[in-house]
């Protein structure tokens, strides 16, 4: 090889590869795969910052009583059902589960500790996707019927405030099958 560098540039490549490769060699990378999910345990990360002030995290306690209570009185087998902080840092909750037969669905959302909240209710259908968003009243519990297609459904409750303060509010959702 003649030209411009010869033998000379080609022998300091392959040098600089064989030193890339031998260092690149020595790191390594342990992955102990997708974390496992063990009854009653979330895959929820843990949430990160600052320590969570133990007045307001009372006020959480309280208000996720109340909000399973509110959202226990819907009568049938739950099919999906979930809740989570519907103020501060660590807003939502983002759920789904498989519809098993197409027809009416009873839907229960509610929320504790804010005026309001949104919740977004998804499924893929023939043709595109179906939403629905629910304008919850947090002064009451909403219920109302949807049609569901056999398949997957998804819920979300989005953030309402979103520069909001943390105060222990939360919200949450409930689907039963008739």
């Amino acid at each position: 090889m003649s030209g411009l560098g010869g033998t000379k540039a080609v022998r300091s490549v392959a040098a600089l590869g064989l030193l890339l490769a031998a260092g690149l060699g020595a790191c390594t990378y342990e992955d102990r795969g997708d974390p496992q999910r063990t009854d009653g345990q979330s895959l929820r990360p843990a949430p990160t910052g600052a320590a969570k002030d133990p007045d307001v995290l009372a006020v959480e306690g309280r208000n996720y009583a109340e909000l399973e209570r509110r959202l226990a009185a819907t009568p049938g087998e739950a099919l999906l059902a979930d809740s989570g902080q519907a103020d501060g840092p660590s807003v939502g909750f983002k759920k789904t589960a498989t519809v098993t037969k197409t027809g009416p669905h009873t839907v229960t959302a509610a929320c504790i500790g804010i005026p309001h909240a949104q919740i977004y209710l998804s499924q893929d259908i023939k043709g595109g996707s179906k939403y629905t968003v629910l304008e919850v009243d947090c002064s009451q519990t909403q219920t109302q019927v949807v049609q569901l297609a056999a398949g997957p459904v998804g819920v979300q409750l989005t953030r309402v405030h979103p520069d909001g303060a943390w105060t222990g509010a939360v919200a949450g959702i409930r689907i039963t099958a008739p």
